[in-house]
């Protein structure tokens, strides 16, 4: 009777840990599948170019959208019912200019936005009253040599409560020197180094001619998500965060078996033409290439797309690529990783509402999304 007991018993814990292992185990994407919309926007009698929108941010519940146009322009989108709100057109010169060629854009609480650029940054009023003005270089913070030869504006972020100012400390063309931090209010500053994104520059490509200078590949991004700041690059999975309320880094990496941890190799950095500079992209999108993070606050869930083996013409045009979606908890644990065969490239400058992917198009003479609808 003992025996048979123990039996039991070894049965039962054999059975409990293979249902544990199986849920450990289990893939969230397995029975993915995605649906693709265009919605247009509805700009009334406005006049504009329809493509003109090239960096962008949204209020907490992602009901608003708000697209910096190329002509020191904010638009305003009502993203629930797609219609135009909004027009706010900045000053170029004087008191309440925003920062020339800007490359980041953000929007604060209480209708506030950030604008960063190379040489300037600053926070104003939605309508455009200048409040803050910055000068994020070495020569004006305590922290960091007063003659650092690179530049800390790179992808420039700033928290919510305008306290603390990230961006990528480098200079073009060359390594970087890691994640700047800045106290806003002190003007203080500290370098963090990023070394499991070093790689980066191996897959970077850059053409120089005259004065000018292009670049092609991959690249350490700042990403403010989840009230958290992520810097990440598509040269590998690893990804940082970064804690503005503690100061803390924290690397993150993740078990994917479907796809390669990160590109390998290297390759000539310099080029000596623009066709090798593009001759040399569509090598680099052979090989795994991880794109941005979304965020799905109902369902508590990352997401990421990568793509590799690009396929191209014999005349040099995509045709597709390998496509794949991975998700992730809270707490950054993998859950779910598929090949997605409905696409045929990664989504990119996009944004995720209600647990779907927007892409900026055009549709006409309209603004337009394209809508990526994930169902698992």
């Amino acid at each position: 009777m003992n025996k048979f007991i123990l039996l039991l018993l070894a049965v039962t814990l054999f059975l409990a840990c293979e249902e544990k292992e199986s849920r450990s185990t289990s893939n969230l994407l397995e029975n993915l599948s995605i649906q693709v919309d265009t919605i247009q926007v509805d700009v009334g009698e406005e006049l504009f170019n329809p493509g003109g929108y090239y960096i962008s941010d949204f209020n907490s519940d992602r009901s608003i959208g708000y697209f910096f146009y190329m002509e020191n322009e904010v638009h305003e989108i009502d993203l629930d019912n797609m219609k135009l709100l909004n027009r706010f057109v900045y000053q170029e010169d004087g008191p309440d200019a925003i920062p020339k060629y800007p490359n980041s854009f953000q929007i604060l609480p209480n209708r506030e936005i950030f604008i960063g650029g190379y040489a300037q940054q600053g926070v104003f009023t939605l309508p455009g009253h200048s409040i803050n003005s910055y000068k994020i270089i070495p020569e004006n913070l305590n922290g960091i040599p007063n003659d650092a030869p690179y530049s800390l504006s790179n992808n420039i972020h700033i928290s919510p409560d305008k306290s603390t100012i990230v961006g990528l400390a480098g200079i073009f063309g060359e390594p970087l020197e890691g994640m700047a931090v800045v106290d806003a209010e002190e003007m203080n500053a500290k370098i963090h180094p990023l070394p499991a994104l070093d790689l980066t520059h191996n897959f970077q490509l850059v053409f120089r001619q005259g004065n000018g200078a292009s670049a092609a590949g991959d690249f350490q991004r700042i990403q403010f998500i989840n009230d958290q700041f992520i810097i990440y690059s598509g040269s590998t999975s690893d990804i940082y965060s970064y804690d503005w309320k503690t100061d803390s880094l924290k690397l993150i990496s993740f078990p994917h078996e479907l796809v390669p941890l990160k590109k390998s190799g290297k390759i000539t950095n310099s080029v000596t033409s623009s066709e090798s500079l593009v001759e040399g992209r569509r090598n680099l999108s052979k090989q795994i290439t991880f794109g941005q993070l979304y965020y799905d606050d109902e369902k508590e869930t990352y997401f990421r797309f990568a793509g590799m083996n690009a396929q191209y013409d014999d005349k040099g045009r995509f045709l597709r690529s390998d496509v794949y979606l991975f998700s992730y908890d809270k707490n950054w644990k993998l859950t779910g990783e598929k090949l997605v065969e409905e696409l045929k490239n990664q989504p990119y400058s996009s944004f995720m509402k209600d647990g779907n992917i927007y892409i900026p198009t055009v549709q006409g003479e309209n603004p337009a999304f394209v809508v990526y609808a994930i169902n698992f």
